[in-house]
């Protein structure tokens, strides 16, 4: 099974469809009434890895589940197919039918692997193709591909199938919103504004909608703010300026994803963009350093601040300690009068009476 290159379409494609609520939300949805009534999706359940071929990684990535019938004899694999082309792929069902049958391979590599004896049949596949492109898509039946002429007769020796469609872009707001609360709104209405990203600014209400507590969709938000950042060639301050205008609640998390994006650009920067993100960063740093040593300074000099302080009031407390005992000499030994002491001392007559008086005080106590 071939990995696809990561990229910021594909992660949030793989991300969001990658949730089960999302999942079972579209299927709801989307799939004709007689499939959805087979399923039981109550078990439905995501299938690890993928069945893109290096051929088709230029057009597709997947996320694929499996799901039981109801009636408990088959599991049918349902696969979202993302295509990733912004133009429209004229012949869709050339490639989806190499996906299927990738896939079909695999599941008998598996079956002999395991050596099944019992039922030892391949899953049907329901193929999902979501697009997100600007161009109008017309889907079209596969025995459109040969011409309007070929003999009725031949039409038993062509492949035939279907695929369930949804061209996001060219969806309203309003049919967006119809589907419900589920996230498959805010998946739906981040695809397809992404293109206008002024939009997603004038609009953040929208957006988010129903996301009224963030903490119970925290990895869905930061998803869905990582892949706006990622796609919008937007000031810095204008992405804060957006982030102000979301709700409080949100917040929080788009100025921690931002950074979090900018700490990655390295990652998801083209060569071009690189050197952009080397500035950014460098410069957030020495802003970041220059501020540390001026904090650091700032401490430095309080610190000597209260060290002055304190040898001050050490000093003074020793002056007025020896002022004090001048006081009680004059007074006691050499007999002179509270008037004659603050004369010889330059003290405050109030002062050398007030400190006689509490002296005699203690000895009349003693």
């Amino acid at each position: 099974m071939a990995n696809k290159p990561s990229k910021p379409h594909d992660e949030f494609f793989k991300a969001t469809f990658g949730r089960k609520d999302i999942a079972v939300d579209y299927l709801q949805n989307m799939l004709p009434p007689t499939l959805l009534q087979e399923l039981d999706l109550t078990k439905l359940e995501r299938v690890n890895g993928s069945y893109v071929s290096p051929e088709l990684q230029e057009t597709f990535s997947d996320v694929v589940y499996l799901c039981p019938l109801k009636n408990g004899w088959y599991a049918v694999q349902i696969t979202f197919i993302f295509e990733h082309k912004s133009k429209v792929e004229s012949r869709p069902h050339l490639q989806l039918l190499r996906y299927m049958l990738d896939a079909w391979s695999e599941q008998l590599m598996q079956i002999k692997s395991e050596k099944q004896k019992k039922r030892a049949i391949l899953n049907p596949i329901v193929p999902i193709l979501v697009y997100q492109g600007k161009e109008n898509w017309k889907k079209r039946s596969m025995s459109s591909y040969f011409g309007q002429e070929l003999p009725q007769s031949l039409l038993a020796y062509l492949p035939q199938f279907d695929y369930v469609f949804t061209h996001v872009t060219a969806m309203s707001n309003e049919q967006i919103l119809e589907l419900g609360k589920g996230l498959l709104i805010n998946t739906f209405l981040m695809m397809k504004h992404i293109w206008k990203p002024m939009y997603i600014l004038q609009h953040p209400q929208l957006i988010f909608i129903n996301l009224e507590e963030p903490r119970s969709v925290q990895d869905f938000i930061v998803i869905m703010l990582a892949y706006f950042y990622k796609n919008s060639e937007l000031a810095k301050e204008t992405i804060q300026k957006f982030n102000q205008a979301l709700p409080h609640e949100l917040n929080q998390y788009a100025m921690s994803t931002y950074d979090m994006i900018l700490a990655e650009g390295m990652e998801i920067a083209t060569e071009r963009e690189r050197g952009i993100y080397e500035v950014i960063l460098a410069k957030e740093h020495q802003r970041a350093e220059e501020e540390h040593q001026r904090a650091e300074e700032e401490h430095q000099r309080a610190e000597e601040e209260r060290q002055r302080a304190e040898e001050e009031h050490q000093r003074a407390e020793e002056e007025r300690q020896r002022i004090d005992k001048a006081i009680l000499y004059l007074y006691q030994i050499d007999q002179k009068q509270p008037a004659e002491i603050a004369l010889i001392l330059g003290k405050d007559l109030e002062y050398v009476e007030n400190l006689i008086a509490g002296m005699e005080e203690g000895d009349l106590e003693n």
